[in-house]
């Protein structure tokens, strides 16, 4: 069988240079996917740290709001508020640790998980911390939350509870 003149088909050279480029795109490609899987984990481990402090933060700023008396050096209480309310009922609600959990306990009721993977140790320069100024009367609260320990979500709450009304 003899080749007409007018059939042409790709040399040899032509192959493999095309071959060659389609190799160099499809590894940049491949590198670009593997980047985009790696951060979406970072992004997942993020997204649950930033949660939990911010349901910490939610909880303990709303309780201190209301709160005439704050303790913050009771042993086994990371934070404990009090108030009299609209009826005369007292309330009391505790903020403790259960390992890496925080929990949350009103008026010796059941314990509510508030926030879990809460970095929580128990010296002075623990990242997650409680402060009470007596005369800035300001809870500042620091949490820090860290779901595999290599990356950590921290917010700092500065919360000014209610004033005590005192009769006169």
């Amino acid at each position: 069988m003899k080749l007409k003149t007018t059939e042409k088909g790709f040399t040899l050279l032509e192959v493999l240079v095309t071959l060659a480029i389609l190799g160099a795109i499809m590894g940049v490609m491949s590198a670009a996917v593997i980047v985009i899987m790696k951060t979406s984990s970072q992004n997942n481990e993020w997204n649950v740290n930033i949660r939990q402090v911010q349901n910490a933060g939610h909880w303990i700023s709303q309780d201190a709001l209301m709160a005439q008396v704050v303790t913050t050096d009771s042993p086994g209480v990371f934070l404990a508020l009090s108030w009299c309310d609209w009826n005369g009922n007292d309330n009391v609600v505790q903020y403790f640790f259960d390992g890496n959990t925080l929990k949350r306990q009103l008026n010796g009721g059941a314990a509510i998980l508030i926030a879990e993977y809460v970095v929580h140790d128990t010296t002075p320069t623990s990242p997650t911390i409680c402060n009470w100024n007596d005369d800035d009367k300001k809870l500042t609260v620091k949490i820090r939350a860290s779901l595999h320990g290599s990356r950590y979500a921290e917010r700092t709450y500065e919360i000014f509870p209610r004033p005590v009304a005192r009769g006169g």
